[in-house]
């Protein structure tokens, strides 16, 4: 039997679980829990948030809502992934935004289609958590990939410079640097693969068991799942990390680091999207 979690207490109270990694921040001096609060906080208007859009979105069922919704995912989704390096340059929101969309778009169009089987193709109960599930894992991505390859471009700068003037193209010199910012994109998704259903049950799976769901058919649909968002966040990585190297380094075959700026740290959460659509600008 499914219980639902309808008092605001246990939130609360598993909110409060919350404090154990405040306190070891505090006592090993991380700086991280007053960005662990903030994060909380977020997450739990989010998510609160979440709940009530959601119910006129499946309620009135109408294609044009939930494409909407959907863009407003994806232009949320592709600030979060520019603004979490901490060196930025002109159009990385939008290259960020290219990147999820084009990658996003053909996996989420098989989910929907060929192993859903949604009809029609945009109700909102599958289209929305399939995109959100989907984008999670490629932010992720996209963000260490650039916040990597930026710093390496940066602190390596001597080496591609070298490279460079020895005759190598823009692709020969920063090979070493894209393929281990790669890696990195990618590692925690390798990693959650090998661990997935022994050490830990995914969500959807979880969630599908808990509704009464065969496990066998869960555990394919699970399957199904992880490989394409698998297969997603390498595509938009790799995507982001190229077009990261081609503005970085000009036809020229110049090392361009007057094109990336630090970003300034901190501010509220308007003066961050103030600076990410000046960079679009």
């Amino acid at each position: 039997m499914l219980v639902l979690v309808r008092s605001t207490t246990a939130v609360a109270v598993a909110a409060s679980a919350t404090l154990v990694n405040g306190l070891v921040s505090l006592c090993l001096q991380l700086d991280l829990h007053w960005p662990l609060a903030i994060a909380t906080f977020r997450c739990v208007v989010q998510l609160s948030v979440l709940g009530y859009i959601l119910v006129p979105i499946i309620r009135y069922n109408l294609m044009w809502l939930v494409l909407l919704y959907a863009g407003f995912m994806l232009i949320m989704g592709s600030l979060e992934a520019a603004q979490s390096p901490t060196h930025t340059y002109k159009g990385m929101f939008l290259q960020a935004l290219g990147c999820i969309s084009a990658s996003t778009a053909p996996f989420l169009c098989y989910m929907l289609l060929l192993v859903v089987r949604a009809s029609p193709w945009w109700q909102p109960q599958y289209f929305i958590p399939m995109l959100g599930i989907m984008m999670g894992h490629t932010i992720s991505g996209i963000s260490v990939g650039l916040a990597a390859l930026l710093n390496e471009f940066s602190s390596g700068k001597e080496r591609i410079e070298e490279l460079l003037a020895l005759g190598a193209s823009r692709w020969e010199a920063t090979h070493a640097a894209r393929r281990r910012c790669i890696r990195m994109a990618l590692m925690p998704t390798l990693n959650q693969m090998n661990v997935v259903g022994i050490v830990a049950i995914p969500g959807i799976m979880t969630g599908q068991i808990l509704a009464g769901s065969d496990p066998s058919q869960a555990a394919k649909y699970q399957m199904v799942i992880t490989f394409t968002v698998a297969a997603n966040t390498g595509l938009s990585a790799v995507s982001a990390l190229y077009l990261a190297t081609v503005y970085t380094v000009d036809e020229r075959a110049r090392l361009r680091l007057d094109r990336i700026h630090k970003r300034s740290a901190g501010g509220t959460w308007s003066q961050r999207l103030s600076r990410s659509i000046n960079e679009v600008k």
